[in-house]
C-alpha cells in the first residue's frame, strides 16, 4: 500500500509535467489525474485504518502480557482475598434474574484489567453446582 501510494505521486507528476508541455490534453490530464488522485484519497484512508489495527492488536498484546504476569504471580493462592480481586478485576455487571423454562438464570459478566470481558462458554445446573462444591479445594480433596 506504502509503495502504491508514494508510485501514485510519482503518476501523477508525471501526468501534470505532460499536461505542461502540452503533450496531453486538459480533458485527459483531468481524467488521469481525478483517477490518481481518488486512488490515492483510498489509499490514505486504508493505511489510516491499518496503522490503527495494529496499534490496536499492539496494546492488547501488551495487556495479555501484563494480565499474564498477574496470573503466574497469582498461580498458587490457596485463599481468594479482596487484594486480589481488585488487581484482577476491573468490573462486574450483573443483571436481573430470569425464569427461563423453569429454571432462574441471571447473566453475570466480568470485566478482567487489561484484556476485558471474555465470554465463558453456558454450564448447566450440575456443572456449576460440581464447581461450587470444589471450589478451593486442593485436586486430591475434590468431590466428584
Amino acid at each position: 500500500m506504502l509503495a502504491r501510494e508514494k508510485e501514485l505521486d510519482v503518476l501523477y507528476e508525471k501526468v501534470f509535467e505532460e499536461k505542461i508541455l502540452g503533450n496531453l490534453s486538459e480533458e485527459r490530464f483531468l481524467k488521469l489525474s481525478g483517477k490518481y488522485e481518488e486512488e490515492q484519497f483510498e489509499l490514505k484512508a486504508q493505511i489510516k485504518h491499518m496503522k490503527k489495527v495494529v496499534a490496536e492488536e499492539k496494546a492488547h498484546e501488551l495487556n495479555a502480557d501484563g494480565f499474564l504476569k498477574i496470573v503466574r504471580k497469582y498461580s498458587e493462592v490457596e485463599e481468594l482475598t479482596l487484594d486480589i480481586l481488585h488487581e484482577f478485576i476491573e468490573k462486574i455487571i450483573i443483571y436481573h434474574r430470569e425464569e427461563i423454562m423453569g429454571e432462574t438464570i441471571q447473566k453475570i459478566e466480568i470485566y478482567y484489567k487489561m484484556i476485558g470481558h471474555i465470554e465463558i462458554p453456558h454450564i448447566t445446573k450440575t456443572e456449576h453446582q460440581s464447581l461450587i462444591r470444589n471450589f478451593g479445594r486442593k485436586k486430591e480433596e475434590r468431590i466428584a
